[in-house]
């Protein structure tokens, strides 16, 4: 294959990710959502299925309407900062209470060399998108749960990626949406029968 042919290709498939959503960027700057994920899961096979949870029988004192959070995320170039938000699937529209800005700074990066934010969810309130958040909060376990009465949403990352002389935004909608139950029991090890 000769070079402008693989040029081509290297600018389409760049094209078809930034249509994707999951990458993006500007003169300064690019970024990609690798990842969102929370503590909790209703299934592992064939494929993970992460879930939001407004409660959570079995868990840890005042966890009990706490979903924790984590978008995983690269960027390189100039970033001043990021505004990381949680956006719903119902109207596509971030969640102004669950929407925090940190300084480039201030971003932490994990083994693989790439950001991750974590936020603590609290949904005392009962809205979809929690109105509490949390941030850097105390790493949680991923648990697997049984999911019970499902809201009818979910709910996907939003990542706005500000230069010196401008911003972009990027989405998890085409990579991962998490749905949303009201209820969720955390699941224990049962001991084995003789």
């Amino acid at each position: 294959m000769n070079k402008a042919a693989l040029g081509v290709i290297a600018v389409s498939l760049s094209a078809l990710l930034a249509s994707c959503g999951s990458s993006g960027g500007n003169a300064e700057a690019q970024g990609r959502i690798l990842d969102l994920s929370t503590e909790y899961t209703t299934s592992t096979s064939p494929t993970v299925q992460y879930a939001g949870c407004d409660r959570v029988n079995g868990a840890t004192t005042g966890r009990a309407n706490s979903t924790q959070v984590k978008v995983e995320f690269s960027a390189v170039g100039s970033v001043q900062s990021i505004q990381v938000s949680l956006a719903g699937t119902s109207d596509d529209k971030a969640d102004p209470n669950f929407t925090t800005t940190i300084q480039a700074a201030n971003l932490k990066k994990n083994a693989a060399g790439n950001y991750e934010v974590l936020f603590d969810a609290n949904s005392a309130t009962g809205a979809l998108l929690p109105a509490a958040i949390i941030v850097e909060p105390v790493v949680q376990p991923v648990k697997p749960v049984t999911a019970t009465k499902p809201v009818g949403g979910s709910f996907y990352a939003l990542v706005k990626v500000n230069t010196t002389s401008s911003s972009f935004t990027l989405t998890s909608k085409f990579l991962r949406s998490i749905p949303v139950f009201e209820e969720c029991t955390i699941q224990t090890a049962q001991p084995l029968s003789r």
